[in-house]
């Protein structure tokens, strides 16, 4: 299973719209983890087939800051659960290091956490936890390009990723 991670869009949506086009029917969840992720809510209309899970980020007003998901690629199979922290990632300090938000997710007995905030992309393993920052479609820094990432649960439950650039 493949879900389209996006970040940091602030209100630009015609990159989002071109990303989600280029995976209909490829994905089956997209999240977006803050920072006018109400951008995504906006496209729920063109895209009816896919789940939509977002997150507010500082720069924006309400919303839920964190959610947890929870697949079971084997729909016959109850041990292999992932469960994934979505966090924006300012409030676990993610500019200075990836500590809290890697204790946050183990907290929350997840396997992964997805986070945004710093605009670079990431992805890596910190205290056995899987981390996925898909940096910004709209706005890069630090160097990188615009991207966004995929990530995928194998039938084992374990999760990988990759960076896509824009």
């Amino acid at each position: 299973m493949k879900i389209l991670l996006v970040s940091d869009t602030h209100n630009s949506t015609r990159e989002l719209e071109q990303i989600m086009e280029r995976h209909e029917g490829e994905v089956r969840v997209v999240c977006h983890m803050g920072d006018h992720f109400r951008d995504l809510l906006l496209l729920s209309p063109k895209f009816p087939g896919v789940e939509l899970v977002a997150v507010s980020g500082n720069c924006d007003y309400g919303g839920d800051r964190l959610r947890i998901l929870e697949f079971s690629p084997c729909l016959d199979s109850k041990d292999a659960i992932t469960r994934i922290l979505i966090v924006h990632g300012d409030k676990h300090g993610v500019k200075y290091g990836l500590d809290r938000l890697a204790y946050a997710a183990k907290e929350a007995n997840a396997n992964a956490a997805f986070y945004g905030h710093t605009h670079f992309p990431l992805v890596t393993t910190h205290g056995g936890i899987f981390i996925m920052n898909p940096g910004s479609p709209s706005f890069p820094r630090g160097g990188s390009k615009a991207s966004y990432g995929i990530a995928e649960i194998a039938p084992d439950g374990s999760i990988s990723g990759r960076i896509v650039a824009v």
